[in-house]
């Protein structure tokens, strides 16, 4: 069967093909048969006029009884065969072969006379780098006789060290109004070094701190005491060293570890020390990233009447996940608190998961979150916050048990970014400053700390414009709802601040700074006296508006001029109640490199 398919498989070439010869051949074939019929016709016409030739003559000569005539012929007709046409065409291949031909050419070379002059192939040029200098000193002088001096010297640029030192002085002998000696000093000093390895930045540093102040919040018309009389000074001593790692490969465990030491005394047989190791390790596991955060913190505080430690340590793994618009990092953070006046130790578990997703080209990302942790609260972070507090502090720990948050960030524009969130925490032993009207014999002017469970809602936001280095603006803010369980209010506690920050350069010759810090009503926990009869009840403290400005002229690298204008409203605000703030003061000085 397939043989037949195949002979009766024509191509539309063949069957043209076929049909055109076919044609060809009927058409010869007619022809010669008109070829043969004229032929018959000739000798017919011949024979004819033989015999019309033959009648003449006999009727010439009277009839034809005694002729006797004899026909000659050489001509024998002969009848061909007949050709029969086949049932299949002929096929006939049009395509013709086409025998091989060799070409060759002789090329004759052409000498050219143009000689091609070799160009120097470009060189790419960094950028010049800006110059180093060694030093910086800067010193001015302000009204309620404040001199400031600051003074930083480091190293040059080099590939495996580098080093300095910072050191900073400002201080003023004022005298405010209705209150006592209000002096203080602030003085600084830091010396720091880094050595760069292949794989490696090994950091040790040295802090050195000394704050005086003077409890100065009392009514001079009933006391005449001197300036000495309520002076406090904390002195810190901390040295630093850290290590940390710069792995390429995904493979490594990058770490970052920091081990310190501080020790923190005052002027009341105050003393508090602190050893504290921080350290985060980092690996990648398939596509997420492993981290494990390890802190240990020994705490000792010595008062004057008493002495106790406080052992923190906590261990916090997480993983760290994302997509091309998405961001993920989960965990647990376990916390162990073993303070040595509580009968036994704590142990606290705190999630952690913190989400984001890019809805469109980083404009509009919302985010989530859910944390929590433990907060040792210490004469440092303490005093840092209120400097009038008294020695004698009771120690406590807050604990926010979980804090939950969401909100949105993005990119307004490639110079405009914002950010606004709003949180729920709920934390056991915050803290609450209020004035010890306990102690008898004093002044009342120094602070002690209350803690209580508190509830607190806040709504923040951010908003930052820059446009390269001629503008720099940013705004931020809070609001802030407190819920005590025990206590009537929040003592200290703003309900809101605001701040707007501006920098304006002018062709980097002129530098304008302006700063607004705006903080809400508070409450203060204050004494009153009904018929010698004294009680506490809370007291509205106004909110505060303090504006500042600053300009600085840059005659040269070398040298520059500036000017400060502190509390331009010229308002007496409270920040802690019975201690005033200057009212305006302005500073001016100069900046130059020594060498």
């Amino acid at each position: 069967m397939s043989h037949m398919k195949e002979n009766k498989h024509y191509t539309s070439d063949t069957i043209l093909s076929s049909s055109k010869y076919g044609n060809s051949f009927m058409f010869e074939q007619e022809q010669q048969i008109q070829k043969r019929k004229i032929k018959k016709l000739q000798w017919f016409f011949v024979l004819i006029l033989i015999l019309g030739y033959v009648a003449a003559t006999l009727a010439q000569t009277g009839g034809m009884k005694d002729i006797n005539m004899t026909a000659e012929s050489i001509f024998e007709p002969t009848v061909k065969d007949a050709v029969k046409l086949g049932d299949l065409p002929d096929i006939k291949d049009t395509v013709k072969k086409i025998a091989n031909i060799n070409y060759a050419i002789n090329s004759t070379p052409l000498v050219s006379k143009y000689e091609v002059i070799p160009i120097d192939a470009a060189k790419m040029q960094n950028e010049p780098l800006s110059k180093l200098y060694h030093s910086l000193l800067k010193v001015g002088m302000g009204t309620y006789t404040t001199p400031y001096g600051e003074f930083w010297i480091n190293s040059l640029r080099t590939r495996d060290i580098a080093y300095g030192a910072h050191l900073k002085h400002i201080s003023s002998s004022s005298h405010l109004k209705n209150v006592g000696y209000s002096g203080y000093s602030d003085n600084e000093g830091e010396v720091f070094g880094k050595k760069f390895y292949k794989k490696h930045t090994l950091t040790g540093e040295f802090n050195y701190k000394r704050n005086v102040v003077r409890f100065y919040g009392y009514d001079t018309t009933e006391n005449k005491l001197t300036k000495d009389y309520t002076k406090q000074r904390y002195q810190l001593f901390e040295p630093v060293v850290k290590l940390q790692s710069h792995y390429t490969d995904s493979t490594k465990i990058n770490h970052f570890i920091k081990l310190g030491y501080y020790n923190l005394t005052d002027l009341y047989n105050v003393a508090e020390n602190n050893i504290k190791l921080n350290t985060v390790f980092n690996t990648y596991i398939n596509k997420e990233r492993l981290f494990v955060a390890f802190d240990a913190d020994y705490y000792n505080h010595k008062l004057p009447n008493d002495t106790f430690n406080d052992v923190i340590v906590k261990l916090n793994p997480y993983f760290e996940t994302h997509g091309k618009k998405w961001m993920v990092d989960i965990g647990l953070t376990a916390t162990l608190d073993m303070f040595s006046n509580q009968n036994s130790a704590k142990f606290y578990f705190y999630p952690q998961l913190n989400a984001q997703f890019d809805v469109f080209e980083n404009i509009i990302i919302p985010y989530a979150g859910i944390n929590g942790g433990l907060q040792k609260n210490s004469l440092r972070s303490m005093s840092n916050e209120n400097p009038f507090i008294t020695s004698n502090i009771n120690y406590k720990n807050s604990n926010t048990k979980i804090n939950v948050f969401g909100g949105l960030k993005g990119n307004l524009s490639s110079k405009t970014s914002y950010d606004a969130k709003a949180s729920y925490s709920v934390v056991d032993s915050m803290h609450f400053f209020v004035i010890d009207y306990t102690q008898n014999g004093t002044l009342d002017n120094q602070y002690k700390v209350l803690y209580d469970n508190t509830n607190l809602f806040n709504v923040s936001g951010q908003l930052k414009y820059q446009y390269k280095e001629k503008i720099h603006f940013i705004a931020k803010g809070n609001y802030y709802m407190y819920k005590t369980k025990n206590l009537v209010k929040a003592y200290h506690k703003p309900d809101f601040d605001l701040t707007f920050s501006t920098v304006y350069n002018l062709k980097s010759k002129i530098i304008i700074k302006a700063d607004v810090f705006v903080i809400g009503n508070q409450f203060a926990l204050t004494q009153v006296s009904n018929n010698f009869v004294y009680s506490t009840e809370p007291k509205v403290m106004k909110g505060i508006v303090d504006i500042n400005l600053g300009a600085e002229y840059r005659y040269s690298k070398m040298l520059s001029f500036f000017v400060n204008f502190n509390n331009i409203a010229n308002t007496r605000y409270y920040r802690w109640e019975k201690y005033p703030s200057q009212r305006f003061n302005l500073m001016a000085g100069l900046t130059f490199v020594p060498f």
